[in-house]
């Protein structure tokens, strides 16, 4: 059963006032902005928003507060915009965020107020993130009830499409929907995982849903060659969650025909004797999950198993294209074990074989973001819950690419295993218990920070919470249950556009 709290009467008395203070009081939005879609900005989850112009390396320091709104519980999760959003006569951008609760919320992006709720209903909860249908008018919502559900933009209205709401799970009490829906190659792409505690049963599964049929595709990462949905019995193997923040990854380059690459977590791993079992592995799926293209899995794997070190506790970051390298297709994936693992993505290598191996400071529990800089050089920034690190690709004359430390900065800590850190226009952002900060990419060094005086206000805690970072706006939930928004002091006012 669900519902969205939104009543032809509400629906209006929300609308006026939603314009009437759009005209009172908007804050400017450029005239090319840009939407920010999805978890990590695009499919690939790089976390770069390489539209972004408003903010820059000598502009970030005034950015300040300019709404922060209780969304009525914790958004354990990251909000998405689309910037043009008509409800009724008017144009809007608006943000979506859903909470641990299962309901999501739509919200006007300049001014905070609440336009609608749509719930779910269950006894679980969500970490997932929302995910704009490439129309601009519709989103897909999980829920606490084992499905996804495609909404109206606008309304937070349930609309009729095939195949939704769709399962995602038979087992909603243990299988979690943890990781961000993704939308690509025509597909919704999501991924389950066990709830703290890994109580079983589940079994990490990616699903695909063919957006113009409703139709499903299964891939187990245990039992992998049943290609439904498992019931409680079904695998006699347990666990094996997709659960890093990026969930499902696709994979940018035109020439891999749409791949996607999900990571697991503990879980018996048997294939490279015969098995179907792909626990703490990198799995490399084609669109439409009927072909499993690769694998890799590090050769501790029983090690990892038995010590709960799941390889799959990030998710992977796609490196852009290096035409002079041996391997010119290359993908990182950190973990538990503290290890990040450079690999070719066009050929995973099964056991072992890994291009590069980097010590981290601790195990990795955010999703990776990836830069190219004006030079055109590769990027990789990490998250951990004290510090950020930066790592470039370098690629010798021998063609044998490899990634080099180039900083690491301590600007804050949080009881959280770390923010998934985003990119725009040289800057880095990434979230603290108390603290957005932006630093320098090239250089690590502090550029502006929430919790500073003149910024007007901060955040509260932070566990799987990140920015987003769209149109000269910088977005983020805490732990407190509130949504804070900033721009810069000298943003104008703007009119709607009521076309």
């Amino acid at each position: 059963m669900r519902r969205s709290d939104y009543s032809p009467t509400s629906r209006a008395f929300a609308t006026a006032a939603v314009l009437a203070g759009l005209l009172a009081a908007a804050l400017h939005h450029p005239a090319l902005a840009t939407d920010w879609p999805l978890f990590g900005f695009d499919t690939a989850r790089s976390g770069f928003n390489s539209d972004e112009r408003t903010l820059t390396v000598g502009n970030v320091h005034r950015l300040h507060k300019r709404w922060q709104v209780s969304l009525g519980a914790v958004a354990d999760s990251t909000p998405i915009l689309l910037e043009h959003v008509r409800i009724g006569r008017a144009e809007m951008p608006m943000l979506f965020q859903t909470r641990l609760d299962g309901v999501t919320l739509g919200i006007e992006a300049t001014t905070g107020r609440i336009v609608w709720r749509f719930r779910t209903h269950g006894s679980t909860v969500t970490d997932s993130t929302p995910a704009a249908d490439p129309s601009g008018t519709s989103i897909y919502v999980p829920g606490i009830d084992g499905m996804v559900h495609k909404l109206s933009a606008a309304t937070g209205r349930q609309e009729r499409a095939p195949g939704f709401p769709v399962r995602i799970t038979l087992l909603p009490l243990t299988e979690k929907d943890a990781s961000p829906l993704n939308v690509a190659n025509g597909y919704l792409y999501a991924v389950t995982s066990g709830y703290n505690g890994d109580a079983p049963p589940y079994d990490g599964h990616v699903v695909a849903v063919e957006l113009s049929t409703g139709k499903t595709t299964i891939f187990n990462s245990l039992c992998s060659k049943y290609r439904k949905l498992v019931k409680a019995h079904t695998c006699p193997e347990q666990r094996s969650g997709i659960w890093g923040r990026g969930g499902a990854v696709v994979d940018p380059d035109s020439s891999m025909g749409g791949r996607i690459y999900a990571a697991t977590g503990n879980g018996q791993f048997d294939a490279a004797h015969g098995g179907d079992n792909y626990g703490d592995s990198l799995l490399s799926l084609s669109a439409d999950l009927s072909d499993l293209l690769g694998s890799y899995t590090p050769t501790d794997y029983k090690q990892l198993q038995d010590g709960d070190t799941d390889l799959g506790s990030s998710s992977p970051g796609i490196l852009p294209d290096q035409a002079t390298s041996q391997t010119p297709y290359m993908i990182v994936e950190g973990g538990k074990d503290a290890i990040l693992k450079l690999l070719n993505r066009a050929a995973l290598p099964g056991v072992g074989g890994e291009l590069q191996l980097i010590d981290l400071p601790g195990g990795l529990f955010s999703a990776p973001a990836v830069w190219t800089d004006a030079s055109n050089n590769a990027w990789v920034f990490l998250g951990f819950s004290n510090e950020v690190t930066a790592y470039r690709l370098k690629t010798k004359k021998s063609g044998i690419s490899e990634l080099a430390g180039i900083w690491q900065a301590s600007p804050g800590s949080s009881y959280g295993q770390g923010s998934s850190p985003v990119v725009a226009n040289g800057i880095v952002f990434v979230a603290f218990d108390s603290a957005i900060v932006a630093l320098n990419a090239l250089s690590g060094s502090e550029l502006w920070s929430s919790a500073n005086r003149n910024a007007g206000g901060t955040i509260g805690g932070i566990h799987w919470q990140s920015p987003i970072v769209v149109n000269g706006w910088v977005y983020c939930s805490d732990e407190n249950g509130k949504l804070t928004a900033y721009s810069l002091r000298s943003a104008r006012l703007r009119v709607p556009d009521r076309r």
